[in-house]
């Protein structure tokens, strides 16, 4: 047995490693010793995103087969291109919130649950990225649903248990949608493997073209639902409020891209963009993420709580990596990945700045406000200037990553076949980027510059630990390099971008 032989299994190792460390937490003594848990968490985290590192440096997309389930279907992982980027994201921002949580969750125990599920959903999430076939993902994507229900309902409150109901209401509708899906893509396809290029059998769709069609659209809109695209949005604005910031941080930043990855899948290697290019399939998903990046953007307008204002947003700005994607041109692919990066570390960035603000000046309050940070910028001023950087990444400014991935998208709009619908999706780019500035940007000057009738003889800076500290710093810092240092991210999307063009 060579090494080489034993580089498959660095597609399953980062799947594996956190679900067991985050299974053995629930058997470590409970009470009096923080330390030895937070230990526990702190290095299983560090060793599994080594471990993504390895896979995503070692691997060259081979296959590994867990087992067998019928001559057709087996549990299969890949390290590909898409894996590759989406695992070294989460393994960039996982141990940022995870060290967070450390201190965050002091005030909301119990720490030893919270931290079981966390880190089972780290190994799950991995799990989406690296499937290699459309049995294994949906296996992980039903799993990361239930293992993500003890996030939200953390508090075991009235509202938090209301929210639960409602996330897994809509997750078990959408996952009911994509179930359907597997069934037609196992009959119609060559394989149930992801193939760049799509695995559909022209000979046998050629005769029901318009029911593989269909399936295909209700199969986008099942993976949609964990995207938050209209209509299965509501549980967004419902969880992220009543669950802890950490939780919220990764349910925006990188639990809703498990459904864009599930998308790009069924797009890029089940149905193919051939097949889809020019059909009502294309144009009724860009319709519905525009639709839903300008209705994201007009409720978070309108929204003044804090945390829902900023789950409303990740409402539009997910939207737009599904407008981008259906494109089906090389630029809107590329500002598709883009977007997902940019937007993780930034919308991440965002959720844990308003949970240092909830936990240290409004913690005694029961609902927390926009309106309510009046002057905050003088008690955390490092807090806010990374929120404001971060927002500034959301709206799309330039230099940002945010700016960057927009440009493509608009780039890949223009093209003859979309005609009058890729020149509207700009427009709704443009509005929503108005709409945008028009709800985070207040919050930032009201921080900022509370006004003459401000009682400064009241502000007390509060001492930001290092580990709530760093990570706003990182992930703002992202949100800013990922625009500044576009060019040599893009040649990393060169390999699938190559391959599906």
């Amino acid at each position: 047995m060579t090494f080489a032989s034993f580089l498959p299994l660095f597609a399953f190792l980062p799947v594996f490693f956190p679900i067991a460390a985050g299974v053995a937490i629930l058997f470590l003594p409970s009470g009096g010793r923080p330390a030895l848990r937070h230990a526990w968490v702190g290095l299983t985290t560090l060793l599994s995103s080594a471990l993504i590192v390895a896979a995503v440096l070692l691997t060259k997309s081979q296959l590994l087969v867990l087992c067998r389930v019928t001559d057709t279907l087996s549990i299969a992982f890949r390290m590909d291109t898409l894996a590759r980027i989406f695992s070294a994201l989460v393994a960039f921002i996982w141990p940022l919130v995870t060290f967070y949580s450390f201190e965050y969750l002091r005030r909301r125990p119990p720490e030893g649950r919270f931290f079981a599920f966390f880190l089972s959903t780290f190994g799950i999430l991995i799990g989406v990225a690296c499937a290699a076939n459309l049995l294994t993902l949906y296996l992980f994507y039903e799993l990361m649903t239930f293992m993500t229900l003890p996030l939200v309902m953390h508090s075991q409150q009235r509202e938090a248990i209301r929210g639960t109901v409602k996330y897994l209401f809509y997750s078990l509708a959408g996952a009911a949608l994509a179930l359907g899906g597997f069934f037609f893509f196992h009959i119609y396809g060559v394989s149930m493997d992801f193939t760049p290029g799509g695995i559909l059998d022209m000979e046998k769709v050629a005769m029901n073209r318009d029911m593989m069609l269909t399936v295909t659209f209700l199969t986008l809109m099942g993976f949609g639902a964990k995207a938050g695209m209209v209509p299965l949005h509501a549980w967004l604005p419902t969880a992220h409020p009543v669950a802890p910031t950490p939780a919220s941080a990764v349910l925006s930043g990188l639990i809703t891209k498990a459904g864009i990855i599930a998308m790009l899948r069924v797009v890029y290697f089940l149905a193919g963009p051939d097949f889809l290019r020019g059909t009502w399939v294309q144009k009724a998903i860009i319709s519905l993420a525009l639709l839903t990046i300008f209705v994201g953007s007009m409720m978070a307008y309108t929204e003044k709580h804090l945390k829902k204002r900023i789950a409303y947003s990740t409402v539009s700005q997910v939207s737009y990596v599904v407008f981008a994607m259906m494109l089906l041109t090389p630029e809107g692919l590329t500002g598709a990945l883009l977007q997902i990066v940019a937007h993780a570390m930034a919308k991440s960035c965002l959720f844990l700045s308003a949970g240092v603000v909830i936990y240290f000046t409004l913690q005694g309050a029961n609902y927390h406000y926009a309106d309510q940070l009046r002057g905050v910028g003088k008690e955390l001023p490092v807090t806010m200037s990374c929120f404001a950087v971060a927002s500034l990444s959301i709206i799309g400014l330039p230099v940002t990553g945010g700016f960057v991935a927009k440009w493509y998208m608009a780039s890949g709009a223009l093209t003859p076949e979309l005609g009058w619908l890729g020149v509207g999706g700009i427009a709704v780019l443009m509005a929503s980027a108005l709409l945008t500035a028009g709800y985070l940007l207040p919050i930032v000057v009201d921080a900022f510059f509370p006004g003459n009738d401000y009682d400064y003889s009241t502000v007390v800076p509060f001492h930001l630990p290092m580990n709530m500290r760093l990570p706003l710093l990182l992930l703002s810092a992202g949100a800013l390099l990922t625009g500044m240092f576009a060019g040599p991210l893009t040649s990393c999307f060169r390999p699938i971008i190559g391959i599906l063009y």
